[in-house]
This record gives C-alpha cells, structure tokens and sequence, in this order.
C-alpha cells in the first residue's frame, strides 16, 4: 500500500518499530540459540576453564556475542522481516497504514530499538568486566586484554550490521535455505579469515573479517591493537552494515536516486576504511 505524499520515516514506520523490536527481542531465535553458550559456560565451569572469574565470564560474554547474539540476530531479523511482509501485522496498523519502504525502514527501526541496544548492552558489561580481568594468565587462549569504550562499539555496530543483512536477505532471498546459507558462508567465512596465531597477523586479512579483530584461533584473545586500526575497522562493519540496509531499501518501490548515491558513496567509504584499517 503506498501512502501519497509521506517519506519513509513517518510517525506510522516510527510506531511499527516498536512493535517491531518487541517482535524481535521477543523472538524464539535468541534463547534458542543461547541455548548453546548455556552448554559451553557449564562445561567451562565444570572443567575449571578460562582462568580467573573475571576471565571467563569476560570471555565468555564475548563469545556468547560473536558466535551467538550476532547470528541469531541475522536470523531473528530476517524472520520478523519476513513474517511483516507476508502478514502484513494488520492490528497495529489498522489505523495507520503503511507502504513497502516504511515497512523496512520500521523493521530497521525495530532492530535499532531491539537487538542493537543489547549490543550496547553486552559492551557495557565487557567494558566493566575487562577492568577486572588480567592478561597475565598460565595459560595463554585465557588472557583478556581490555579494550577502551571507542573499540567496544564494534560490537553493537557488529549487531547493527548482522540485523541489516538479514533484513537484506528477506526482501532480495526470500526462499527456503537461503537464509542457513548466507549465515553459514558469514559464519565461516568470518573465521577463515582469522589467524591461527599472532604470527598471521602480519597478512592483515583479520581485519577483513565481520567481527572485531581481536582473537587468534589457537592463541585466544589479542593484545590491543594501534586504535587507528580499531575505528577503521569500526567504519568498515559500518559501512558494510549501512550497505545492507541500503540494498533492502532497493527491493522496494518508491524514488531509487537517492538510494543509489548514498550507495555509491557508502562504498566508496567502506572501500576506504578497508583499506586503511590495515594500517
């Protein structure tokens, strides 16, 4: 349905965000998925893992983040993409009806107001944590090396870039497997990309990767890297995240200049940071 006359940010799209956000933190994915880290910290526990306290719950907030929050969330907001466009969640739009455009950009909304404030949440927690938590461990893969509040807004840009992607996914893959496959490809993908030590460090494809360049395969968690390299690479997940959002924007109807110049000029900036992140 589309509404002579309005933009896409309108006081409708702004009131189906909410409904939304409670859509999406309210999704089964995310305990679900959860599910698994409840495993994994019990098995560390059980096995006196991780180093000390400090240690593992830092760790293991961090991977709970990175391995779970962030993948669920391309598949909670995909889901509930999805689920607006074939239902079309008449009751609470009974009374203000919206076009195509606005429903992602409230599905986008949703996400802003949903699952990315739990990243803010979940860097809040590491931030405080992480004062606590030592590098100075016996064994190596349990060192925790803090990080300052700017590095640790990756993670809710990690977040914001996961939920935009799968909102991508439904408009333009709306078949059944497509989803499994985009997020298994990111999911390995991302870890390829990673070093097995910190002697890898040198090839610089970490800072490629979809997550913030902090962890070795073998060796666990990085010393800080230069913090020019760090919001670089905090512009580059921007940047590609803002991308997704811009292609879902695409697979509506409505004015597509405007799209496509912001999508010229996001790509060219992402180009940029890639580039520069490597040091």
């Amino acid at each position: 349905m589309t509404v002579p006359g309005t933009g896409p940010l309108t006081r409708a799209a702004w009131r189906l965000g909410a409904v939304e956000a409670r859509r999406m933190v309210r999704h089964p994915g995310y305990p679900v998925a959860m599910l698994y880290m409840v495993a994994f910290g019990t098995a560390v526990l059980v096995n006196d893992e991780g180093g000390p306290p400090a240690n593992q719950a830092y760790l293991l907030v961090t991977l709970s983040l990175l391995l779970v929050y962030a993948p669920a969330t391309i598949v909670v907001a995909n889901r509930v993409t999805a689920a607006t466009f074939r239902s079309r969640v008449r009751e609470p739009l009974d009374g203000a009806p919206v076009d195509d455009r606005q429903r992602v950009v409230a599905a986008m909304l949703g996400l802003v107001r949903g699952p990315v404030v739990g990243g803010f949440g979940a860097a809040a927690v590491l931030l405080a944590l992480g004062f606590s938590a030592t590098p100075h461990t016996v064994v190596r893969n349990e060192a925790v090396y803090q990080r300052t509040a700017l590095e640790y807004l990756q993670l809710p840009a990690l977040v914001l870039g996961a939920g935009l992607l799968g909102i991508a996914v439904a408009r333009w893959l709306p078949w059944p497997g497509a989803l499994p496959l985009v997020v298994l490809v990111v999911w390995f993908g991302t870890i390829a990309l990673y070093p097995v030590t910190t002697t890898d460090l040198t090839r610089g494809r970490i800072w490629f990767a979809l997550w913030p360049a902090w962890f070795a395969v073998h060796e666990g968690m990085l010393p800080r890297q230069p913090l020019g390299q760090e919001m670089w690479h905090l512009a580059y997940l921007l940047g590609l995240g803002l991308l997704a959002g811009v292609a879902a924007l695409l697979r509506t109807d409505g004015p597509r200049r405007a799209l496509w110049t912001t999508a010229a000029v996001l790509g060219a900036a992402t180009a940029v940071a890639g580039r520069l992140q490597l040091g």
